[in-house]
Order: C-alpha cells, then structure tokens, then sequence
C-alpha cells in the first residue's frame, strides 16, 4: 500500500520530585493570575476575537507592553521582569481560555430556548426580586466569563534546559525573584524518532508531574478509500458487557475471515471496582454528612486508575491484533444517542461496557500511530442477522450470548455483530463506488 508520512502527539507523564516543590506552586500562581489578566483582555477587544492566535498574540503585546519604542500601553502590564517565554505562554492559555468561552457563547446565542435552559442554565439568586410568584431566573452559564482560570503552566523552550527522562531543569519564580530549578524525573523513554514539544507542570493530588506532548511521525497515512480500493483488511469491533471487553473480526479484501480474537479481562475490572466502591460506601457511612471529604479520595482516584490501566490495556491489545494480521481500518459500531443513553445507563457506571467510552476514545490515537484508522458504521442490523448467510437470528440464549439463526449456524452473537461491521463496512463502499 502506498503511503504518505504524517505524526501523532501523545503526552508523556513524568512523575516529578525537586528540593523546591513550593517555587513550582507560586510559578504556577503567577501563570494563572497572567493568563486570567489577558484572558480579560481579549474579552474586552471584541475587534480581536476574529484573528488567528498569532495575530492575537501580537495584538495583546501591543495593548498591554510598552515595546522598543517605550510607548505607554493602553493597558499596562502589572508585572516586572517576567520572561517573555513564559509570558507568550501565559498569553496563549489566556487566548486559547477566551476562544473557548466564545466559542461556547455563540453555541448558546443560536440555541433555541429550550436547549438553553435545559442544558446551559445556572440559577441567578436576586434576593430583592424573590417572591412566591417570582421564577428563578435562569442564565447560560457560558454567558458568564470565567472567575478564575485554572491551567497547567506551559514552558516554551528557554524556560527549560538539561531535559531527559531523568531530568529537567526549569526556570520558576519563588516569589522575589527567578531560579534555575533541577528536578528529577522517573517515567518511560522518548523513542528514537519522537519530537519532544513544550512540557507543564500539573499537579495531580499530593504528586508533581511533568506531562510531555511527543510527536511521533506516522508512515501510513492514507485516507479511508485508498485503503478500501487497494484492498486492505478491516478488523470489526463490537463491545459486551461480560467478561471479553471487546470481540473483534478480521475480514479480507474478499470478505473471508482471517482472525477473531476476544479481549478478556471485564470480569476482573468489575470486581476491582466493585471492591473499591465497598470501600467507598462503608467509608461514608462512617463519614456521616461528610462524604466528599480527603478520606474517600484515594479511593476514586483508584477506581480512575483502575479505569485508565484496562481502557489503556484494551485498547493496545486490539491494535497490537490488528498489526499481527495486517488491518489497516478499524470499524466500530455506532448507535443513535438514546440508545446508548438506555444502555450505559442500564449498564453501570463501572461495568466493562461503560467502560468502551474510554476504549474508543484511546484506541483512536493508538490506532493512528501505527497507521491504522478507525471509523464507525451505524450497527443497525448488525446484531439481528447472521454473518454467514445474511439470514435473520432465530434464537438468542442470553446468558451463553449465543444465537441460532433460521439456516441452523451458531455462534457467539457480539463475534457476529463484529464480523458484519466488517463485512458491510467494505460493502457499504462498494456500493458508494458503483453509485
């Protein structure tokens, strides 16, 4: 298959530790108080929020710096001797905050009533309107522009040197002045190829971490039709709820199957979580009215870990099954919203189906590294006919998630459903092509 060069970003976490954790705070309360002040800024110039983010950029230097001709800025800058590098990045957090909220603004001022209220309203208390015939009065929360900003501090290249798995030197403020600040780092290595890009510091409970966006470049890139005219495989994913996460059918250029596989290990999720939510609920029995307090939250930061390392794990071990038998196209089923509203409703919060939102969601960059697309195919009528003959489903015995169907084949029916994803996945564009 021909191709064509492209990159993947994915962020890499480094657990952090430095003999100044303290300076990294007040760094970051500094970042924040720079990205709230242009973030106002900009919501101010309403001549502005029609520029790209450079021109931006420039446009709020402008307005709030003196620059080489010492001129007096319309709103001058309230802070001295910050690094142009770091304040460029508090800039951008602060442009990116404000197109945001724009953004969400407008989705709003063209929303119909109805939608506005149901899904954007936040009450306004007026104690001196209150009365027992007075409405609440209701508006959108994204009219409202933000208190506070809250972002991880960015640092662009001179804010940092000496950078390696191991350690990171960064130029932080410790409230008098600035410092070179060594740091130690433990996490994976970069590989070979990747571009390390502009690293944060987040703070992730009682832990610092160093998140690092990587690029990596990507061989294959070629869009959906290429693949499908050159006759590449297609691998059909379909989610349960059981103990296999996910079934998934390779099919060939001709339709045949080549390789099925199941991914285990819901079972085991449910449980982990099921152990931890134990804990959780006699945790707040013991609480009283106090179950929000610091007590539970190691307890939910396990289930999300938990939630993480098998969405993670899943979604590695389908690509790594597509990469063994040459898939260049992933197909996943896709449902109208109230059904799935229905499903994962009835499903649970912490069940192996649940979890398929985080799947999807991991699978699609991971995918993407390794030159693998993934799509999705409306699944309407790929759960109630068999793959084989085309024949509608007979019997269904719910407990063996098995089926019979009117021309007496048998099998597993989220491994059929996976098989015709990618067998009218390849149809449906035939059908496109022929017109």
């Amino acid at each position: 298959m021909s191709t064509g060069q492209g990159y993947s970003i994915t962020t890499y976490r480094f657990r952090l530790q430095c003999g100044h954790p303290e300076w990294l705070m007040r760094t970051q309360e500094l970042y924040d108080r720079i990205v709230k002040f242009y973030y106002d800024l900009l919501l101010a110039h309403e001549e502005l929020w029609e520029q790209n983010s450079q021109e931006t950029l420039r446009s709020l230097e402008f307005l709030s710096l003196p620059g080489k001709e010492k001129r007096r800025p319309q709103t001058p800058f309230p802070w001295e001797d910050v690094p142009p590098y770091f304040r460029r990045a508090a800039i951008n957090g602060g442009i990116a905050a404000a197109k945001s909220y724009l953004s969400r603004k407008r989705a709003v001022d063209h929303s119909d009533e109805s939608t506005r209220e149901g899904l954007y309203t936040d009450p306004i208390n007026n104690s001196s309107d209150a009365g027992p015939d007075k409405k609440p009065h209701f508006v959108p929360r994204a009219e409202l522009p933000a208190a506070e900003i809250n972002s991880a501090a960015v640092y662009y290249s001179r804010m940092y040197r000496d950078f390696s798995p191991e350690h990171i030197t960064l130029r932080v403020w410790d409230g008098e002045k600035w410092n070179w600040l060594g740091c130690r780092l433990s996490g994976r290595e970069f590989p070979p190829e990747a571009r390390v890009l502009s690293p944060s510091v987040v703070s992730e409970g009682s832990f610092l971490m160093l998140h690092v966006p990587v690029r990596e470049p990507v061989e294959d890139t070629a869009p959906v039709k290429k693949r499908m005219r050159e006759g590449g495989n297609i691998c059909g994913v379909q989610f349960t709820n059981g103990d296999a996460f996910a079934a998934a059918s390779i099919c060939d250029a001709e339709g045949n199957e080549t390789a099925v596989k199941f991914f285990n290990g819901g079972v085991e999720y449910s449980h982990h979580c099921r152990k931890v939510l134990e804990k959780i609920s006699r945790s707040m029995d013991a609480l009283g009215d106090f179950p929000e307090g610091p007590a539970n939250r190691k307890y939910w930061m396990h289930l999300k870990h938990l939630r993480e390392h098998y969405a993670h794990q899943v979604s590695r071990e389908i690509v790594r099954f597509c990469e063994q038998n040459r898939a260049s196209i992933i197909v996943l089923p896709k449902y109208n919203n109230d059904y799935v509203w229905k499903v994962m409703k009835g499903s649970g919060n912490w069940s192996p189906l649940h979890l398929s939102f985080r799947i999807r969601s991991y699978l699609r960059y991971k995918a993407w590294q390794s030159g693998i697309i993934v799509i999705e195919s409306y699944a309407g009528g790929a759960s109630t006919v068999c793959a084989r003959c085309g024949q509608p489903l007979a019997e269904r015995d719910g407990k063996a998630k098995e089926f019979v169907c009117r021309m007496g084949h048998r099998g597993n029916w989220y491994l059929n459903t996976a098989r015709n994803l990618a067998v009218n996945c390849r149809k449906q564009f035939r059908e496109r092509e022929l017109g």
